[in-house]
């Protein structure tokens, strides 16, 4: 959705950051909902059974006078315990459309759409709104639709731990009677199985709104589990689930013994977000998601991982979007590993760490949706920086969220990680976290802006890359796509590190540029959505710079041992 410079909010007047988008359910429209039931407005939707996640619903309405553009329906979930089924002063939709969608409602106040829902653990009821977004009025409600099973196991997502033989998966359910994998090396056949510890998180486990209010729904039970004793590089078939049911079959390969030889091939990006497939409204939508997930998809076959680092879902609070996301990601997630960094939109939060950004950006999850549906390999909880080992390459992924001075956690740790990679065993070191050392921005604000986080990164890490050799670093944050030289404290030189800002994934596309450009930026792109893909074996890198509308390489690079 578009922003405006200014948003009214309680006879306030609030500026607002480019980076941040505002979503229909802001505190101010939950404030003014009212109820205002016309008996004459009938709301309906067939069926009311649903047996799985993603199928789709007919919605169908008449009887509304003087239609209108702003008038829209709603869906809800769960159902609210009143009279109506629908508290929207408490509670905000999973999402909603404009009646005006159908091509009958402006002329004859009767229309119907095709909604799809996803499985989220409790039934679904559709209320019918007028009054817009300023002064939303519940008119008419639907009949509540269900799933035959909540217990379907969905949103299965693999991550690599710092062993080659295992593979972690997370999955959720809304119960469970001993929440298993199992796998084999061949299809159907499953000779080894792990049982899952599951967990969950309230409101209460997070720290302001809209997570602890109006934008909290139940997440289910988050199962995780670890595939072990897994032959590097073997290729193995797994299902999920338990007594309730069990998932589709999957496939995924196991990491390779670190310093293999093979080429290892990466997609990295970030700031992807997520959006629906019927074109519905979410309170944060990101439409250009669904083209870069579609891209990766179509070389599921070709790729080793993905790495997203930061700004992962953009949920801001509203927990049915954690739900959104995975369904999204689910076919690549469940094939490849899908690793990640957490960003501003995962962590930050008024006076909550002792980190260097006093912003609400992640809408008062505080980090706690992100580490326990994103198992990493980190030291601890709230400590979201870890490296591994991949083929030819080692990772090293940071949290620019907390503190990275020399003399914090995070910097010791950065520090004995970086310096015990064997470079004999993974040649290729990569680096990353997700607001960028290096970015060529007019924005010069204190303490977030971008010149001055990119200023403390350079003063405190820079030095430490550099020491220990690191081939190429990867940010995002930035809603586009830039690249520098070999560099070194701002300048040029032999032995410096390339750096590429790759946060062009989904979010609106944003242009920061100064008016004069500095000497170390050699491409940029603030016009297109993408990814980047980085191919590496024990002599070569190659990073490649794709656009998702047409898949095709813009901007590369090629390094050589």
């Amino acid at each position: 959705m578009a922003v405006a410079s200014f948003v009214v909010v309680l006879g306030l007047i609030i500026p607002v950051i480019s980076h941040v988008e505002v979503g229909l359910f802001d505190p101010l429209w939950h404030n003014r909902a009212t109820i205002m039931m016309d008996s004459s407005i009938s709301l309906q939707v067939q069926p009311t059974t649903l047996s799985k996640s993603g199928e789709w619903v007919t919605v169908t309405w008449e009887g509304v006078s003087s239609p209108s553009k702003k008038d829209w329906i709603g869906v809800y979930s769960p159902p609210a315990n009143n009279a109506y089924g629908i508290n929207a002063t408490k509670n905000a939709p999973i999402k909603y459309q404009y009646a005006y969608y159908s091509s009958t409602h402006m002329n004859y106040g009767k229309g119907s759409i095709q909604i799809r829902l996803m499985n989220m653990r409790q039934p679904i009821i559709f209320g019918f709104f007028k009054g817009g977004t300023s002064s939303p009025a519940l008119q008419a409600v639907s009949e509540v639709v269900q799933f035959s099973n909540p217990n379907e196991p969905l949103q299965g997502h693999l991550a690599l731990t710092t062993d080659p033989t295992q593979m972690t998966l997370v999955w959720v359910t809304k119960d469970a009677v001993a929440p298993t994998v199992l796998w084999g090396t061949e299809s159907g056949k499953y000779l080894q199985s792990s049982m899952a510890a599951s967990g969950t998180y309230s409101a209460s486990d997070m720290c302001g709104s809209p997570a602890t209010d109006f934008g909290y729904r139940d997440p289910g039970l988050i199962h995780r589990a670890t595939m072990n004793n897994l032959t590097p590089g073997q290729t193995y078939y797994y299902i999920f689930g338990d007594a309730y049911g069990w998932s589709s079959e999957y496939v995924f390969k196991a990491a390779p013994y670190p310093g293999s030889s093979n080429p290892v091939t990466i997609i990295a990006y970030g700031d992807l977000g997520c959006a629906e497939l019927d074109d519905s409204y979410m309170a944060q939508t990101v439409v250009a998601s669904l083209n870069t997930t579609k891209r990766i998809k179509e070389q599921l076959d070709n790729i080793d991982f993905v790495l997203q680092i930061g700004d992962i879902s953009y949920a801001l609070g509203y927990s049915s979007m954690w739900d959104v996301y995975f369904d999204q990601l689910e076919p690549i997630a469940t094939r490849v590993p899908y690793m990640v960094g957490i960003g501003n939109h995962e962590r930050n939060y008024p006076n909550t760490m002792p980190g260097y950004y006093n912003n609400s950006g992640s809408g008062g999850e505080c980090g706690i949706p992100h580490e326990l549906r994103f198992p990493m390999p980190t030291p601890a909880l709230d400590e979201p920086w870890y490296g591994f080992d991949y083929g030819s390459a080692h990772f090293v992924i940071m949290s620019t969220e907390h503190q990275f001075t020399q003399g914090t956690p995070q910097y010791s740790y950065l520090e004995n990680h970086l310096k015990n990679v064997d470079r004999k065993v993974t040649p290729w070191l990569i680096f990353g976290g997700h607001r960028p050392m290096y970015i060529a921005s007019k924005d010069t604000g204190y303490p977030d802006g971008h010149n001055s986080v990119a200023y403390a990164l350079r003063t405190s890490l820079e030095p430490l890359l550099k020491e220990y050799k690191v081939d190429l670093a990867l940010w995002a944050h930035i809603h586009a796509y830039q690249r520098t030289c070999a560099v070194y404290q701002e300048t040029c030189v032999d032995g410096g590190i390339p750096h590429v800002v790759i946060g062009m994934a989904g979010r609106s596309l944003a242009n920061c540029l100064p008016s004069s450009l500095p000497s170390w930026l050699v491409y940029y792109d603030h016009k297109s959505y993408g990814y980047s893909r980085i191919t590496v074996n024990p002599s070569t890198l190659v990073f490649e710079y794709i656009h998702s509308d047409d898949n095709v390489v813009y901007d590369s690079l090629v390094l050589q041992k």
